[in-house]
């Protein structure tokens, strides 16, 4: 098996995203033209992990984000202010030559964990993603996130409650 770093913050002059193929060009694209501008911009900060020579093989990009409270399923806006505070889990991908390692599992447990520790400081009540496909969909709620709206055959947006986050880190082990 390759030895692989543990995630660490991009750092585009020491990592190298020019290889990075998952399979779906928008994602590859994002990482080698703007994840280095977003952590600039202070709009979204990327994990990634590589391989002994600092190759990319998986990354993760989060943010801040609001859920608007009348959007939000009962779960997530009960009780919740305003937009409803929550974290961003905005892309995820693997490289195809290190797919079913588990490292996208890894990837997300790290940012699951990275969400209880800002939720000790301020308030994250969730964390959020948007799936690119029903392939990907299946893979979250596998990892114990909610459909916003469950009727909904063709929404893409899920959801996990910090207060479960702690359940699904065990199942991901």
């Amino acid at each position: 098996m390759t030895e692989l770093h543990r995630p660490a913050p991009l750092d585009p002059r020491r990592h190298q995203r020019g290889q990075f193929d998952s399979g779906q060009p928008v994602l590859d694209d994002w990482l080698r033209r703007y994840a280095g501008q977003n952590r600039r911009r202070d709009t979204a900060a990327t994990w990634v992990i590589t391989d002994v020579d600092y190759v990319v093989v998986a990354y993760a990009s989060v943010a801040m984000t609001g859920i608007d409270r009348s959007a939000a399923p009962e779960s997530l806006g009960s009780g919740a202010p305003d937009p409803v505070p929550a974290l961003l889990l905005g892309r995820l991908a693997v490289d195809r030559g290190y797919a079913g390692l588990g490292i996208g599992t890894a990837l997300a447990a790290h940012v699951l964990a990275t969400a209880v520790e800002l939720n000790e400081k301020a308030a994250c009540r969730a964390v959020v993603v948007s799936a690119l496909n029903a392939t990907a969909l299946a893979w979250w709620e596998r990892l114990g996130f909610h459909p916003f709206d469950p009727a909904d055959a063709d929404q893409l947006d899920l959801y996990l409650l910090t207060a479960e986050i702690e359940a699904t880190l065990r199942k991901a082990r």
